[in-house]
């Protein structure tokens, strides 16, 4: 039975079955995105530097934030925002891996926290507060709010 199929047969058969695979995850998972991109709603993102600082700029005029700040605090602001976030994930693998008590994790949460006191007033504490919270779902154990989080940066 298996001598009547053809290796080229079997390729065929193969590719065809990945390719509508792709298809269903993609049309299933990430229709939206698919459909802006096909419409022109929106563009491919570009992974180059300078973009996203044009942005950071133009956030911080539409936000309120003194346009005062020269470039280098912008860059400073922006690679803190980076670290923190950096840090916070790998304290939240960590804390998957060890399974941290939740007093035990809050604990080294606040320290964290407590490092970045250039990031716990700016405009992008709310964002990180989100971020924690999203982070945490993660954790079997620990789940916490954003009011929790907001205390762990004033403590």
């Amino acid at each position: 039975m298996l001598r009547n199929i053809s290796w080229g047969n079997y390729i065929i058969v193969i590719v065809l079955l990945v390719a509508s695979w792709y298809l269903f995850v993609g049309l299933r998972f990430y229709f939206a995105e698919i459909k802006d991109l096909a419409t022109g709603k929106k563009k491919f993102p570009s992974r180059s530097f300078p973009q996203v600082q044009s942005n950071l700029e133009h956030l911080e005029t539409l936000d309120g934030i003194p346009s005062s700040l020269n470039e280098t605090q912008t860059d400073e602001a922006f690679q803190d925002v980076e670290d923190l976030v950096k840090k916070l994930k790998d304290l939240v693998e960590d804390a998957l891996q060890r399974k941290f008590p939740k007093k035990e994790f809050m604990y080294y949460l606040s320290i964290v926290l407590n490092e970045f006191q250039t990031v716990k007033n700016s405009p992008f504490r709310s964002s990180i507060c989100e971020l924690i919270v999203s982070e945490c779902d993660k954790l079997e154990r620990i789940h916490l709010t954003q009011q929790e989080v907001d205390v762990l940066w004033d403590a």
